[in-house]
């Protein structure tokens, strides 16, 4: 028996408003698909191999990533990448770095925020 291949991950992000978020992922360069029926729907929103799935909170409140509480990383979902690369392209687009970028020999990193505060770190 063969080794199962796993892609991914694919995380969930509840979001305050999916229309703004939405928005957002497009301008990084994610592909949108509208995913489930009338009663359990979401969003997909994809890049090469990273998905994030959108789903829209019935209270805003709701929202929290895991990088704005007490003890929580700086970010909230992390992206192996080619970074210089990535970084002048989201430069510019004009996408805002919240943290970062350390750029080395060894192993560079930057880090931005989406519209619901959650951080996604690019390194590699």
């Amino acid at each position: 028996m063969g080794r199962a291949f796993l892609s991914g991950p694919t995380m969930v992000l509840l979001v305050k408003n999916i229309d703004q978020s939405i928005h957002f992922y497009k301008k990084l360069g994610f592909q949108y698909e509208l995913v489930g029926g009338p009663e359990v729907q979401h969003v997909h929103m994809t890049r090469d191999q990273v998905t994030f799935i959108l789903h829209q909170a019935v209270n805003p409140s709701d929202v929290k990533p895991y990088s704005s509480v007490q003890g929580g990383l700086y970010f909230d979902a992390f992206c192996y990448t080619d970074v210089r690369a990535l970084l002048e392209e989201f430069t510019v687009k004009g996408i805002s770095i919240v943290k970062g970028p350390d750029l080395n020999d060894h192993f560079s990193e930057f880090t931005i925020e989406d519209v619901d505060g959650y951080r996604i770190s690019f390194g590699g």
